[in-house]
């Protein structure tokens, strides 16, 4: 293939944890059989690429943004790399609904630069100024896809690069993958085009759905958490009291947590239908709390802890109704 015609891929992570950038390298081989298709021109992490790599001659056509918006550099990169990216993804939960960082904006804090400096400052390098609120990428500038997860599992991250990168002349088809995405991304990877604008790679129903834990009768009878004990069977973790967010969580990952016993923690955001996943979760146990007496159920309702963040553990600056913000024109 005439390198001329391979594709300018690129990799940015804002504020976040750097597990997207390591799941992208646990492809493993299939990072460099990308070769053919695609010159990486611009990952600081990996490459150690620096903003003067891009000048005006060097274009991107993919882009992937890890990591939440938090300082006003972030800021600068997202709008930068969205003028210079054909196709900007929203790569992890951090980078597509706010993520761990999010829960931040709880504090209400304003934060900014500290105003006093060393007294050699003009040695040191400046620091960006911290915003008060953790966005989202979406929040800043437009994104053509998500890519859901903390981080996303591989074979995701790998159907994602197969259809934006590799086109027509992808080199493999996952049907692990395809079987978990939307019928509509799965036949544009299957047929070699781009899927619909604002896909995401992932599922379109609760992780329930996908779920292989038995459900048996909808009841929360108590609250326990995962390093209690509870059974070992294959029955339900919300029907044993765990706050599993299955219910009120996008599915693709393929049920991994659940299946050995630890509750969903809501990574991939919510489903298609859901408004607020919040909302739905409360709706949800409290719908079946087994007791009727008012001073039982305030008693379970004290036993939980943390709601806001348990609710919205990666999806509070984006998801939450009465927390989230437009994005900026």
């Amino acid at each position: 293939m005439n390198r001329k015609s391979k594709k300018k891929f690129a990799v940015f992570a804002g504020t976040g944890c750097r597990a997207c950038e390591k799941a992208i390298l646990d492809i493993h081989y299939q990072v460099h059989s990308l070769s053919p298709w695609t010159d990486i021109v611009f990952w600081p992490y990996v490459l150690g690429s620096r903003w003067e790599d891009l000048d005006d001659d060097v274009g991107i056509d993919v882009c992937f943004f890890i990591g939440a918006i938090r300082t006003s550099e972030e800021r600068k990169a997202a709008r930068r790399l969205r003028e210079k990216a054909g196709i900007l993804v929203a790569c992890g939960a951090c980078a597509a609904y706010g993520g761990l960082p999010g829960l931040d904006n709880l504090s209400y804090a304003e934060c900014g630069r500290v105003e006093s400096e060393p007294e050699d400052s003009d040695l040191i390098p400046s620091v960006p100024s911290i915003e008060s609120r953790v966005s989202s990428l979406s929040q800043i500038v437009a994104v053509d896809f998500v890519i859901p997860g903390c981080p996303p599992t591989q074979n995701l991250l790998w159907a994602a690069m197969q259809a934006l990168i590799c086109g027509p002349e992808s080199l493999t088809k996952l049907s692990y993958t395809v079987a978990r995405l939307p019928e509509n991304i799965s036949r544009a990877i299957t047929a070699g085009i781009l899927p619909p604008n604002g896909s995401v790679f992932a599922g379109e129903k609760a992780v329930c759905a996908s779920c292989s834990r038995l459900k048996e009768e909808k009841k929360f009878k108590t609250v326990i958490r995962p390093y209690q004990k509870y059974e070992e069977s294959g029955r339900c973790l919300l029907e044993q009291g765990l706050v599993c967010l299955g219910i009120s969580t996008r599915e693709g990952c393929g049920g991994i947590c659940t299946a050995v016993g630890q509750p969903c923690r809501g990574c991939f955001g919510k489903p298609e239908g859901v408004y607020d996943p919040g909302a739905k979760m409360v709706s949800a146990i409290s719908s079946t709390f087994e007791s009727e007496s008012a001073q039982e159920i305030e008693t379970m309702v004290d036993a939980f802890e943390d709601l806001t963040g348990t609710f919205y553990r990666y999806t509070l600056p984006s998801q939450c109704s009465l927390m989230s913000k437009p994005q900026e024109e």
